[in-house]
């Protein structure tokens, strides 16, 4: 995911030319580096208040980095801790490496989410005791369908565990059957709009004929 043509900042580099170094580059932040060794991360908003006769001072500088076998999550982890949209890259003796931009970590991410693979999305709210990932993929494959994709969060306020499932199937209509029936709290179901607006159809067909009743 390192983009080789981000810029650096030489480390005592005068603040108008880091100013106009980060303008030019078209990124709100870049790394400084100096003799190859990293030394911090500098945001054009940091430099608003700075006379441009004055040169960058190391001591001020911010030092998020990873390492080369870092993985995605760590990496999504240390951009959602800053406002930067890059994010430079280190070897074990904090040697620059390169930095990596925003925009590749989403497209991996989704890669690793599989969000461009076809298939309803289902989000479930579980009591930590009677979570099973075991149990919710078999309820998944008892209806022919494959989980693609499980991710499990706590909830702070409930103290509930969130869980959002993805399976390989556009109707989940059997799933949330399954998944009712073994008392899972069904919070959404996104999937295709013609299949809901059915389901929806069908489930005001069933009060209909109850009122009639």
């Amino acid at each position: 995911m390192i983009l080789p043509e981000i810029p650096v900042l030489t480390a005592g580099i005068p603040v108008d030319r880091a100013r106009a170094t980060i303008e030019r580059s078209g990124w709100s932040s870049l790394p400084v580096v100096d003799a190859g060794e990293y030394v911090g991360i500098l945001h054009k908003k940091e430099l608003a208040d700075e006379s441009g006769e004055e040169c960058v001072a190391r001591d001020n500088l911010r030092h998020p980095a990873v390492r080369e076998e870092t993985h995605l999550l760590d990496v999504v982890n240390q951009f959602a801790q800053y406002t930067d949209d890059v994010l430079p890259v280190v070897d074990s003796r904090r040697h620059y490496m390169g930095a990596i931009p925003i925009h590749a970590v989403m497209v991996a991410v989704a890669r690793l989410c599989q969000t461009s693979s076809s298939g309803a999305i289902i989000e479930l709210e579980i009591p930590r005791a009677d979570y099973s990932a075991t149990e919710l993929t078999r309820l998944v494959e008892d209806n022919d369908c494959r989980v693609m994709n499980l991710m499990i969060r706590p909830d702070e306020e409930s103290g509930m565990w969130r869980a959002c499932l993805r399976i390989d199937r556009e109707d989940a209509t059997p799933v949330l059957r399954s998944l009712e029936r073994f008392d899972y709290r069904v919070l959404s179901c996104y999937q295709l709009h013609g299949v809901m607006d059915d389901r929806i159809e069908q489930r005001i067909k069933e009060l209909m004929y109850y009122l009639e009743m």
